[in-house]
């Protein structure tokens, strides 16, 4: 990588210190529900996302949802800690200036990645706590949105190119010729500068190729499992060590775990987005 392209990355942007903070609450596993409300009241287009999710048609209820307290005992605080991040980093990265990203598909994916991953991470051993493959996988193509913040023009030339039938070539290659470095690499830079754990850090640079991570290879290889399997509607799981250590049966009530719940990410998803 030359030494324009490392001025890019250290261009990227950062979080203001008050986002940061809350992003770090939403993301610690042993944060109580008081603690992650509290953060949240910070934001209070957050908090309204939150709780309009909860008042949504796929949890109707008699009586309406108007805390996030009340949020938490409706959706799952697993779900809170998804829908409130993923608002949270759509409101403050806004890539209108590249057409080409699709907002709605790219969190539908990032929340489907993060709630599967946090299911598997149940019953397979890995090298960091649980809490720590939800956020692998909630961000772990956070750099394409980035790059579609930061670097609209080059990165709507990649997508345009990367959509076309007659395209051969990865997503990362297209990135490469025309920034310098590809989604992996620049999700990486952003997230140390955010202050995540290095293990997830390593997860979102290296999912792509787990016997590359030194830090956190059953984390990566958690993540490419994850994407692999919400690809293909959770029918066959991925053939791998991990999944053979999950056992057939609870693979199949995962993966009708995951189809059930997946038209409430979608939803999710383009709410985010509008």
């Amino acid at each position: 990588m030359s030494p324009r392209d490392l001025a890019k990355l250290d261009a990227l942007p950062t979080l203001p210190a008050t986002v940061q903070r809350i992003f770090q609450i939403l993301n610690d596993k042993d944060a109580p529900l008081s603690a992650v409300a509290e953060a949240l009241a910070q934001d209070p287009g957050t908090t309204a996302r939150v709780i309009g999710a909860a008042n949504s048609a796929f949890f109707i209820s008699h009586q309406a949802v108007y805390s996030v307290d009340d949020a938490a005992v409706r959706l799952g605080l697993n779900r809170i800690r998804i829908l409130a991040t993923s608002t949270l980093l759509a409101s403050r990265f806004r890539p209108e200036r590249c057409p080409a990203f699709d907002q709605s598909r790219f969190w539908h994916q990032a929340m489907s990645v993060a709630l599967c991953a946090s299911k598997l991470a149940n019953y397979v051993p890995l090298e960091t706590p649980s809490g720590a493959a939800y956020l692998a996988g909630l961000l772990h193509n956070i750099g394409i949105l980035v790059n579609a913040y930061a670097f609209p023009e080059a990165m709507n030339q990649a997508l345009l190119t990367y959509g076309q039938p007659d395209n051969q070539r990865a997503l990362g290659e297209l990135e490469q010729d025309l920034l310098g470095f590809n989604h992996l690499e620049s999700g990486a830079a952003v997230l140390r500068r955010w202050d995540v754990p290095e293990s997830v850090v390593e997860a979102v640079g290296r999912w792509g190729d787990p016997a590359a991570s030194r830090l956190a290879p059953r984390l990566c290889g958690l993540i490419k499992v994850c994407r692999q399997w919400y690809q293909s509607d959770y029918m066959q799981p991925p053939e791998c060590e991990l999944m053979r250590v999950l056992g057939e049966r609870k693979a199949a009530n995962i993966a009708n775990s995951c189809r059930r719940e997946d038209e409430q990410l979608l939803v999710f998803a383009q709410s985010i987005a509008a």
